[in-house]
């Protein structure tokens, strides 16, 4: 629905829930000045700006003015939104929890069409960009992009050859970090998790278009999950290896790696690495979401976050998991819901903000099964919706082909304007897409 610039929707202060409109003089309307009209467009949240851009030309011809972009990156509320992305899919779903029921909208995604050898997956988020990896083992190809622009932009080849690395994403307003670890091609018929390269643009260093530093060598006896990505806090990447868990914990500045005890270790389940909090008002936190289970009477099963406490991200200094807090769990019959549709598959994990978004794996559930969304701030459990699209693996309980496996959940704010990737060779935008829902 096009918002009319003539009417402007007032609440009422009483308990009605019904709206009144007021005729907005159009003597004054039209005699703002111009800089004031962009100044109040550069406020609106993005989804808001994308749907008032066809009011008329001149609204849509700010998308492609440097100087309103960068007044939308800075005024523009922060949008804590929900991506889930299928490699297969030519849409991102959109879930924002910030409502009272949270809602659904769809992007289009800015991938070409994959040829012989080009397809490309979704692997990490941060600051409105996505970062799709190619799919072909050997020297990796990770894209960047931006889908409400459209732009995409590609890094120099990866220096090693790896078959399924995991890829952490770390972007800021001038500047972006990029790091792909673990399954080094040792052989074409073996690897191994031994190192880590890293990629950092930034447009105050030489060259501003960014460069691959030195590879950084991994912990011994790292095993790396692809599907568990990275969270970045204070100039560190996190992740979680497994058998026995731990958590990686990589420092960019000192192009160093090292391990840190995560708690309960022995009874984790599906643990999950996520930036908790954040935005631009205070700094991100590293949180750990994990199912635990253990066969005594006296812990029961449940899924719960701890956050890491400051000071102890260096990793092998700190004294195991008593760095962590308990912060979280989920209350026993939200968690039998929850247990249920994810039958022992495992789940994916985001947390944008205050929010944390869990998703089953494996099959869809029926609703309201499906998409699980913890408010951090309220210490609120509550069921998404049903999603409305026809992707089966949202918890729609549709079924279908890849049942909901394929699919990958990552924080994402939908941004006009995302400076970092002009530091690459980025392709000219084409026509921009809004958001449907």
């Amino acid at each position: 629905m096009m918002m009319n610039p003539h009417h402007l929707p007032v609440r009422h202060s009483s308990s009605s829930s019904s709206a009144a409109t007021v005729d907005m003089d159009p003597r004054v309307w039209r005699r703002l000045p111009q800089p004031l009209v962009d100044r109040v467009l550069a406020c609106l949240p993005t989804p808001s700006f994308l749907r008032f851009r066809a009011a008329c030309r001149r609204f849509y011809a700010l998308l492609f003015s440097s100087p309103f972009l960068h007044s939308h990156l800075l005024l523009s509320p922060h949008l804590p939104f929900f991506a889930f992305a299928v490699p297969s899919s030519g849409h991102l779903l959109l879930l924002d929890p910030t409502g009272q029921v949270p809602s659904w909208s769809r992007l289009p995604l800015p991938l070409p069409a994959p040829g012989p050898g080009q397809a490309f997956s979704p692997a990490a988020a941060s600051a409105g960009l996505l970062a799709f990896l190619s799919d072909a083992s050997g020297h990796k190809t990770l894209l960047l992009a931006n889908p409400i622009t459209r732009l995409l932009a590609p890094l120099p080849l990866c220096p090693n050859a790896r078959l399924s690395p995991t890829v952490g994403l770390a972007a800021g307003p001038t500047s972006f970090i990029a790091v792909v670890a673990g399954d080094d091609l040792v052989s074409p018929f073996a690897v191994k998790n031994i190192s880590a390269d890293t990629f950092v643009a930034d447009a105050a260093s030489v060259p501003p278009s960014g460069f691959w530093a030195p590879s950084s060598l991994l912990p011994r006896l790292s095993s790396l999950d692809p599907r568990a990505g990275m969270a970045f806090a204070a100039g560190r990447f996190y992740c979680m290896s497994s058998s026995p868990f731990a958590v990686l914990v990589f420092d960019v500045a000192s192009n160093l790696w090292s391990k840190l005890q995560p708690p309960m270790r022995r009874f984790l389940r599906s643990p999950a690495l996520v930036e908790l909090g954040g935005g631009r008002e205070s700094e991100a936190r590293v949180a750990l979401v994990a199912a635990v289970e253990k066969s005594r009477l006296s812990v029961p099963r449940s899924v719960r976050v701890w956050t890491l406490r400051a000071g102890h991200g260096g990793g092998a200094a700190a004294a195991g998991g008593s760095a962590w807090t308990e912060v979280a769990r989920m209350p026993p019959d939200v968690h039998a819901q929850f247990a249920a549709a994810e039958g022992g598959r495992g789940f994916e994990c985001a947390a944008h903000g205050d929010y944390v978004v869990l998703a089953p794996r494996g099959a869809a559930a029926p609703a309201p099964a499906g998409v699980l969304v913890f408010d951090a701030r309220r210490d609120e459990w509550r069921w998404a919706p049903p999603c409305p699209y026809p992707h089966p693996y949202v918890g729609n309980g549709a079924g279908g082909a890849g049942g909901g496996a394929g699919f990958r959940l990552f924080a994402y704010e939908p941004r006009l304007a995302t400076p970092a990737i002009g530091l690459l060779d980025a392709t000219a935008p084409v026509a921009l897409h809004g958001m449907q829902g």
